[in-house]
């Protein structure tokens, strides 16, 4: 599974402008005056203007080149400032047997790098906004996780994979998936309770589908 747009709300449209586009130097593939969006490998990441948005923020991860992680935290060094959980900014999930950091936004939009060991990806050249290979997660908070990824599964014909349980699943492979998490569960690293507003995704599946979920704040689609 691969995500290919991801299309979000954004309640700080210049400054997300500056971040996505000076900071992590991602190329601009539309502007308009209330939407933008950005070339990021393989997918496209899109920022929609709201006036309706509050404290609202999102989950979503980008896949860096496996050999890369360490070089990734050139974040660092423009100005961006990682998420620590008991003095430590480097989580490995052995489940996944992969690496990640975390960042905010300017949103607070819960942002993460992660090297998938798994994946033959490593590259030679030195990391750079051209390193980052695709957007790789989508969180979807929801009411009832079984009842909503059975829902997605039998949609667009996903599996789950690298740790499913009553209160969080990921829905997809290591190349890209949903993770559909309850509402009152923590996001990790910064334990603060995910919230949900509006999402859209276009992918490339196994079957051509649409879905809508959780009362039209999330529009899935499939190609």
């Amino acid at each position: 599974m691969k995500l290919k747009e991801v299309l979000l709300g954004t309640h700080s449209f210049e400054a997300m402008k500056i971040f996505y586009g000076s900071l992590l130097d991602l190329q601009v593939v539309e502007e308009g005056p209330s939407r933008l969006s950005f070339q990021v490998g393989e997918s496209v990441l899109g920022f929609q203007e709201s006036s309706h948005m509050e404290n609202e923020f999102y989950h979503i991860a980008f896949t860096i080149p496996t050999n890369k992680f360490i070089e990734a935290k050139w974040a660092i060094n423009r100005g961006i400032s990682l998420i620590s959980r008991h003095q430590e900014d480097e989580f490995f999930f052995e489940n996944w047997n992969a690496t990640a950091f975390y960042f905010y936004d300017p949103d607070q939009n819960l942002v993460e790098f992660i090297a998938h060991h798994t994946l033959d990806n490593a590259v030679a050249e030195a990391f750079g906004s051209h390193s980052i290979l695709r957007i790789s997660e989508i969180g979807l908070p929801v009411d009832d996780v079984p009842e909503d990824s059975r829902i997605i599964t039998e949609t667009f014909q996903l599996n789950s994979w690298g740790g499913a349980g009553q209160k969080f699943v990921p829905l997809g492979d290591v190349e890209g998936s949903f993770i559909v998490t309850d509402k009152q569960r923590p996001w990790f690293p910064d334990d603060r309770l995910p919230t949900v507003f509006s999402i859209r995704v276009l992918f490339e599946g196994i079957c051509s589908a649409r879905l809508s979920l959780h009362n039209g704040s999330y529009e899935l689609r499939s190609t």
